[in-house]
């Protein structure tokens, strides 16, 4: 949510190079400065109202658009408590919002619910029962299918936010600033892929800041600040209450049912060919963070130098638990394998225990900008940041180290997650570059800089350990055989599952360069254009470090064709050299260490790279009237999920293979390679003095003046995605799936259909058979997914009561041409093969449920300000 709009004075937004004095991420920063008062009292309350009366229908709706009600409503004040000295300002904003969101839920069909054994049946309650009349996917030669229904499922929102400033005056040289904020909120949200699970989630944040500014001199200004912030944090899912899934029997003694992939992976959250059902697997999620910040800076001027120089330092603390597996997790590679009652593995974790991450981030920074003459101007920065690594405030830090690329038996366990700690000294230079060749109405500016990520959030892997929190995984498990009691001994063939990070990882670093002109087309047209680029290293991605090792095709183990057991359009085709082949040995091939399971552990081994051109196109005309275009023109690659390590809803979420991360090098999973923005803004010229009813008087004039209307158009490409399998050929035992399929050599015609009953052709690939050891020859996200189109219309009325008293009234319609922008499709191809189901050909290949945006949704505000 964006709360709190009545709380900001200003809102900056540093992109791609900027000062030293910014840092422990790369990319954007934000800077907001909040609201203060003034000798004045000036305030403002206002209620923002949205609901279905005049809405238009979800592309996926069955009938008319489904109830919604969403208030916004506030209140703000500031002003003087002690004139020319002390002034207070405060801010609340609420949130409420009641929707039935649209879901078209794949569940399994009526043949299917008949077809199950005994000890399935119950769990068949985790979805909603399809009607003789939903549509239905199976066919004669696969009588078990799956159905579409339609629904809408109840979300609700709640979010309070609040702000409080005092500002005090001690003398021409001494000011004070402390700010507290506070933002309260929880959601419950039957998930729209199946409204038999919901998601629960609440958070409160908490940030109370102090800053003392000190000049010295006109030359000479120091500027302290303080900070302490809080985050409480709680997430879990369940079945929804109400239905008959809230009756559904757990996997764990004494625990509520855990998540139920059917045609997927054992990844969280992972892409399937139904919806995911039960608890989600990340469930009774607990995190208590807190952040102590102090940061002094000096700023100094000498003739034409600017100098500014200072310390930043941040305490970390986060107390959490947040293991995975909690209530389990029930894996089954098909539809099939799961009427049948055979998971592929079964996850959980039997005793999970919180843990108590310290960490002390800190940066010593220094820039002189130089003003060479009036047409130039350089300035030079260096920042250097440290962190004392990722530490365990009880020496419960675990995590497994590696010998000659081979993951130990057990955990090294200590203060610290990490063997080594890489972050101690992190320089990063930066330089930028202002430069008028031709007078005032040409700039060029030139930037470059050095930017570390510094890591607060390893927690998602390093809580995955035993002995803490050990997740054991169970191969082809039996559904009969659940519960599992949590407090006896862990059940015969269950292994551990490590996570963790590398053990001497890196920290994330990224170098950006760009170059920028400004050019005053006229007085009152600007046209930029500008070249941004970057190149990341070190990132992390999340692998697979317990695999078998491969060989390497022509090797000898390697066969020289493709097996006969392969579709006929590869079978006995020559394997390329270069291949990375695993031979097969049962009843499975053994891992590198045979004595864990698999693992899902943070490498910081990625690359990426951005280029971009943008062009942006301001003017404004006479009477009130101004157009802003932007366009950008960029690509993103790398060679994993760099922005989530964790999942990607167009993606796997692991690499393919670890040894041969260039294979997965593509489209990162964020690219989107054409974005435009047209914004329209015109005062219309109504109104007393106006070019329009200009001699209206009285209340007529009050009714014709002040209209102001706006428009925004946004035009995007999709995302790039990634088909996938629910099964996992290569023989590598990743029980998260990231193998890809084969291109289908006799495939003619365009892939992508673009229709959203199937977005792409399955007909284009080809399923590899289970333990034939290849990878598929699929690439990483080459697919695109569909664009987004959308237009925002508004109109704005300000009426003047009297001389501080005005009164605003807004209309604006989201979506104004009701645009169906279309979510990433279902990526599962193709599962096991079966008797019935000889190619392993999901149903729902290809076909897209939601949307990314709403459908039109109409907007009345009104807000009092004086």
């Amino acid at each position: 949510m964006l709360l709190g709009v009545d709380a900001v004075r200003e809102f900056n937004v540093q992109r791609d190079s900027y000062s030293a004095e910014l840092g422990k991420r790369p990319g954007g920063q934000v800077l907001i400065v909040t609201q203060s008062g003034g000798n004045q009292w000036h305030g403002a309350v206002f209620e923002f109202l949205r609901n279905n009366a005049l809405d238009a229908k979800n592309f996926f709706d069955q009938g008319s658009a489904p109830p919604f009600q969403r208030n916004q409503f506030g209140v703000s004040s500031g002003g003087a408590i002690q004139k020319n000295k002390t002034f207070v300002f405060g801010n609340y904003e609420g949130f409420r919002q009641h929707l039935h969101q649209t879901s078209a839920a794949f569940v399994p069909d009526l043949q299917s619910r008949a077809d199950a054994v005994a000890s399935v049946k119950p769990l068949l309650n985790l979805w909603i029962t399809p009607s003789p009349t939903d549509k239905d996917f199976s066919t004669p030669a696969n009588p078990d299918g799956i159905a579409q229904v339609f629904s809408s499922p109840l979300q609700t929102i709640r979010e309070d936010f609040g702000t409080l400033r005092v500002d005090h005056i001690f003398s021409a040289k001494d000011s004070l600033a402390g700010i507290y904020t506070v933002d309260d909120g929880g959601d419950v949200t039957a998930t729209p892929a199946n409204p038999y699970s919901s998601d629960i989630l609440n958070l409160r944040e908490q940030v109370l800041s102090l800053d003392e500014t000190h000049i010295f001199s006109p030359s000479l200004l120091s500027t302290a600040r303080f900070g302490f912030s809080r985050a409480g944090y709680f997430f879990t899912g369940e079945p929804t209450p109400g239905t008959p899934a809230a009756g559904v029997s757990g996997f764990l003694s004494g625990l509520p049912v855990g998540a139920v992939v059917v045609g997927g992976s054992a990844a969280s959250n992972p892409q399937a060919s139904i919806g995911l059902a039960g608890s989600n697997n990340g469930s009774n999620l607990h995190i208590a963070r807190n952040l102590f910040t102090y940061e002094d800076r000096v700023t100094m001027t000498r003739g034409r130098h600017q100098l500014s120089f200072g310390a930043w330092f941040q305490r970390f603390q986060s107390n959490e638990i947040i293991a995975l597996s909690q209530y389990g997790q029930a894996t089954f590679a098909s539809l099939a394998t799961f009427l049948q009652g055979t998971a592929s593995s079964f996850l959980f974790d039997p005793a999970p225990t919180k843990m108590y991450w310290r960490s002390l981030f800190g940066a010593f920074y220094a820039e002189d900008v130089f003003r060479v003459n009036s047409k130039l101007t350089i300035s030079l920065g260096i920042r250097d940041e440290f962190s004392t690594g990722w530490n365990e405030a009880h020496d419960h830090a675990a995590n497994y180290t590696f010998t000659n690329g081979v993951i130990s038996s057990v955990p090294r366990i200590g203060g610290s997650l990490f063997t080594t700690n890489n972050a101690k000294f992190l320089p990063q230079p930066r330089i930028g570059v202002a430069w008028s060749p031709f007078g005032s109405k040409t700039v060029v500016r030139a930037g470059f800089g050095m930017y570390n990520d510094l890591q607060d959030a390893l927690g998602y892997r390093a809580d995955q350990n035993a002995p803490f929190n050990p997740t054991y995984s169970i191969a082809n498990s039996k559904v009969s055989s659940f519960p599992v009691d949590p407090a006896a001994p862990v059940p015969a063939g269950a292994k551990l599952v490590p996570g963790g990070v590398q053990p001497d990882m890196q920290t994330p670093t990224l170098i950006s360069w760009s170059l920028r002109v400004d050019r005053e087309l006229s007085p009152n047209t600007v046209l930029t254009i500008e070249y941004v680029g970057s190149h990341g290293y070190h990132e992390l991605i999340g692998i697979d470090a317990n695999e078998p090792f491969p060989v390497i095709c022509p090797a000898s183990a390697c066969p020289t064709t493709y097996p006969s057991t392969f579709p006929a359009s590869l079978a006995g085709t020559l394997v390329p050299p270069g291949t990375y082949f695993i031979p097969f040995v049962s009843p499975a091939t053994p891992r590198a260490n045979p004595s864990i399971a698999n693992t899902w552990t943070w490498f910081s081994v990625g690359n990426s790279s951005y280029h971009a051109l943008q062009v942006d196109l301001r003017r404004r005309f006479s009477h009130g009237l101004s157009v802003r275009g932007v366009y950008t023109l960029s690509k993103a690659l790398d060679d994993g999920d760099s922005l989530n390590q964790t999942t990607a809803g167009n993606a796997p979420g692991l690499a393919s293979n670890p040894f041969n991360l260039a294979a997965d090098k593509g489209l990162a999973t964020y690219d989107a390679r054409n974005v435009g923005v047209v914004n329209v803004l015109y005062d219309l010229p109504f109104g007393r003095g106006q070019a329009f009813a200009r001699d209206v008087e009285g209340w007529r004039d009050k009714v014709v003046t002040g209209w102001t209307v706006s428009s925004i158009v946004t035009a995007q490409s999709g995302f790039p995605f990634t088909p996938q399998l629910s099964y996992n050929p290569s023989n590598n035992g990743d029980t998260r799936n990231p193998v890809r399929p084969f291109l289908n050599p006799n495939f003619k015609g365009s892939v992508i259909l673009g229709n959203p009953n199937q977005w792409f052709n399955p007909a284009a690939f080809l399923a590899p058979p289970v333990n034939s050891g290849f990878y598929g020859n699929v690439g990483r996200d080459t697919y695109i997914g569909p664009g987004l189109a959308t237009w925002d219309f508004s109109v704005l009325k300000n009426t003047r009561i009297r001389e501080s008293l005005n009164l605003q009234f807004r209309a604006e319609i989201f979506n104004l041409l009701n645009r169906a922008n279309f979510n990433t499709p279902n990526l599962i191809v193709f599962t096991p093969p079966t008797a019935t189901n000889t190619t392993g050909l999901s149903g729902t290949a290809g076909a897209i449920t939601s949307t990314s945006t709403t459908a039109r949704q109409v907007q009345f505000a009104l807000k009092l300000l004086w």
